[in-house]
């Protein structure tokens, strides 16, 4: 009975163990299973947002990992496909609208015209596709329009020159005589035959056939051409290294070089309209004005800046050469000088005068009257002597040897002539790092109208002689002040350099100052002697010093003494 039971029991105990080994296989594969669905779920929908970003090679690359997953397979199969296929397309078109737009750049219009046609309307790209086909009609309209102008405008010139032609032959065809005439007018007053234009290859009808501002008879290459020539220039003015750098056309320098030479001091040497000097006095202005500076001084310090060719070399007044050719060549006299300075500032409409002294000549700037400097005054106006050769003269500075010459000033543009003499307004401005003194430029004075010669002025704690410069410490400025050598703190009346006192400022008189030893702490030094007391009068002797233990005498290392030189011996 007992074993009946237990087979019973095993019985019953398989179909239990059976049903649990076939939940347990169930629950497994739903897990798994739900957790394939979720990755491939993710890959799809990466997929989706690379197709969105219009990344579709890709989103295809996504798909087709997903596609190759066990429900990719089975259950999402015929989604993933549908979503490859429609990738798929969207690349297609894309490469065909990307190919289209490159089409459209390169200019091949029609290409991209034809190759954008073949998008669907169902298709993504379709209305991108429309915008840059109208876009590329409408470049197409554009280049017909504008073919269409320039065919039409050649057919009115070619209709033109034929009936000049025609009617040429037909006055060839009256008689010789009127077509030796005609080869030999000038029609538009150059100075040039019809003959000779055409040789040139200009026109009879244009006296600058080029449109460089040089008549055809007057210029190098009438029919254009020819070369800019490069200038760089490199000065400094207002605390700025300045450099330019020009092009000039070799006809402007050709031009002028060939120009008849006016008689001296004639007001053609001023070409303020000339094209090339606007562009300089543009220039400069513009600098000028950018960095707050004055343009007339700007003007002058370039100028200036130019090579000087003294006039005995070139002879005043015996070749003044254009402003052109003075800013080509880089070079020139005080004539040329002034000719180019006068151009640039009336250029600029600045009121200027030439001013022509014995054997030199300079500018006069208009400035305010009070002004300190040189100058000349007519009327109401006063025009300061400025200086064109050399660097570092201002308006208002002249040489010593015409400060007090006649000068004959021209006017411009007009050429009146007036004989004037200088005048001068003494300069006098405060001075910034001495409070209540006034300079000249040269001098320091201690009044406002400069009359008061200053030959030393307090500066913080020290005084400064103007003309030299040098430091004292007193008010007369006797006391030199040199390095290492100053006043004492502690001994007033001397100087000290670390060491020793002095009785002078330069520390060379060495001072007897009687003062505790820096040595012994029982002792005074006087600079050369060490001393018993304050006053300096008992002077150490070797072998003699103060008795430790009977005070006020000496002692010898055998016997005291009364006196510190260990002479008086002591008896006890």
């Amino acid at each position: 009975m007992k074993e009946k039971n237990q087979k019973q029991k095993a019985f019953i105990q398989i179909p239990i163990l059976i049903a649990v080994i076939v939940s347990f296989a169930v629950i497994s594969i739903g897990g798994y299973g739900g957790f394939e669905y979720f990755k491939t779920s993710k890959i799809i929908k990466e997929a989706e947002q690379l197709a969105r970003e219009e990344k579709y090679e890709e989103a295809i690359e996504k798909l087709e990992i997903a596609q190759n997953r066990l429900l990719g397979k089975i259950m999402l199969k015929q989604t993933i496909n549908t979503k490859l296929d429609e990738n798929k397309k969207l690349l297609t078109d894309k490469t065909k609208y990307d190919e289209g737009v490159n089409k459209l750049n390169e200019g091949d219009l029609q290409g991209s015209i034809d190759l954008l046609s073949e998008l669907p309307e169902n298709s993504f790209y379709y209305q991108k596709a429309q915008t840059k086909i109208e876009e590329a009609k409408r470049k197409i309209l554009e280049e017909k329009l504008s073919e269409e102008q320039i065919a039409r405008k050649k057919a009115e010139e070619k209709a033109k020159q034929e009936e000049f032609e025609k009617k040429l032959k037909e006055q060839q065809l009256i008689s010789k005589e009127v077509e030796e005439r005609m080869m030999n007018a000038d029609n538009d007053g150059d100075g040039l035959t019809y003959r000779e234009e055409l040789k040139l290859g200009t026109s009879d009808w244009n006296k600058d056939s080029d449109f460089d501002g040089i008549p055809d008879n007057l210029d190098l290459h009438p029919a254009g051409g020819g070369r800019y020539q490069a200038q760089t220039f490199a000065w400094s003015y207002g605390g700025y290294n300045w450099t330019w750098t020009a092009n000039i056309h070799e006809d402007w320098y050709e031009y002028y070089k060939a120009k008849p030479r006016s008689p001296p001091l004639s007001l053609e040497y001023i070409t303020s309209n000339d094209p090339f000097i606007k562009e300089v006095a543009k220039k400069i202005s513009e600098a000028a004005i950018k960095n707050n500076l004055s343009k007339s001084a700007l003007v002058v310090a370039f100028v200036q800046s130019l090579s000087y060719l003294d006039d005995v070399y070139t002879g005043y007044d015996e070749y003044p050469k254009y402003p052109v050719e003075t800013f080509f060549e880089k070079n020139g006299d005080c004539e040329d000088m002034s000719y180019l300075a006068a151009s640039i500032l009336n250029a600029m409409n600045i009121d200027s005068v030439l001013v022509i002294l014995p054997d030199h000549m300079a500018v006069g700037i208009w400035f305010d009257c009070e002004m300190p400097g040189t100058y000349y005054k007519v009327g109401d106006r006063c025009y300061y002597y400025t200086e064109t050769t050399g660097e570092g003269w201002f308006s208002g500075e002249i040489p010593d040897k015409y400060k007090y010459t006649t000068a004959t000033l021209i006017k411009i543009p007009s050429g009146e002539k007036i004989t004037v003499s200088p005048q001068y307004k003494k300069p006098c401005y405060a001075v910034k790092d001495f409070p209540g003194y006034y300079s000249d430029g040269k001098n320091f004075y201690s009044d406002s109208q400069c009359n008061y010669l200053a030959y030393c002025v307090p500066y913080k704690e020290f005084y400064v002689n103007p003309q030299t410069l040098d430091f004292y410490w007193d008010s007369s400025c006797s006391q030199l002040v040199v390095k290492g050598c100053s006043k004492s703190t502690y001994y007033p009346g001397y100087f000290f350099d670390g060491i020793d006192y002095y009785y002078d400022s330069r520390c060379i008189q060495k001072a007897r100052i009687c003062r505790p030893s820096s040595i012994y702490y029982d002792r005074y030094w006087d600079g050369y002697d060490h001393y018993w007391d304050s006053s300096c009068t008992q002077r150490v002797v070797p072998g003699c010093s103060k008795s430790i233990y009977r005070p006020g005498y000496f002692f010898d290392g055998w016997n005291y003494y009364y006196d510190y030189q260990c002479t008086q011996k002591v008896s006890f």
